[in-house]
């Protein structure tokens, strides 16, 4: 066996076991538990979140509502922006009304990464340019739109870690005296 096939073999050994490994039964059903968590433990912890779950998704109704003025003030007629801005301000407001009425930790993560990536978006467009348009922070409602994405970002990161945390080590890092 020459070197170059002894090398190969061990390559190919070396990637079926690094696969090979089922996923642990446990880690899925904790993994899909997470996902479906709600607000639980005190009445001032569950209001806590619910207040944040409310204004987050408030944000985001507001990022929707920005693209969706944005679109109707010319930016339809900008080849492929002017379609993602409708979609994205549909988009938002439909995560924004799921988000308030089911609570759960799953839609929390997908609002904020739905805020992120709007912030990625303007941010590409500005610096780099984005499917050939550059835009700037001087555009309309670019200020607001960034502001209201970060602090969107910013009050679902803090009700996603109180909802991941639990009732007893959250009432104690909340609501310490």
């Amino acid at each position: 066996m020459s070197t170059i096939e002894a090398s190969r073999d061990h390559r190919e050994s070396d990637a079926k076991t690094a696969g090979a490994r089922p996923p642990n039964e446990s880690t899925v059903r904790r993994v899909l538990s997470y996902a479906f968590v709600r607000p639980t433990g005190s009445t001032a912890r569950r209001a806590g979140i619910t207040l944040g779950l409310i204004f987050g998704s408030a944000l985001i109704a507001a990022s929707g509502l920005i693209h969706l003025q944005l679109w109707s003030m010319g930016y339809r007629t900008i080849p492929t922006i002017g379609p993602l801005f409708l979609v994205q301000g549909i988009s938002g407001a439909i995560l924004a009304v799921l988000l308030v009425s089911s609570r759960r930790l799953l839609l929390v993560v997908m609002a904020a990464g739905f805020m992120i990536a709007t912030i990625g978006g303007l941010l590409l467009s500005i610096y780099f340019g984005l499917f050939g348009f550059m835009d700037s922070l001087a555009a309309p409602h670019a200020g607001l739109s960034l502001g209201v994405e970060s602090s969107g970002v910013a009050l679902l990161a803090v009700v996603g870690i109180a909802l991941v945390r639990g009732p007893r080590q959250c009432d104690r890092w909340m609501f310490a005296d």
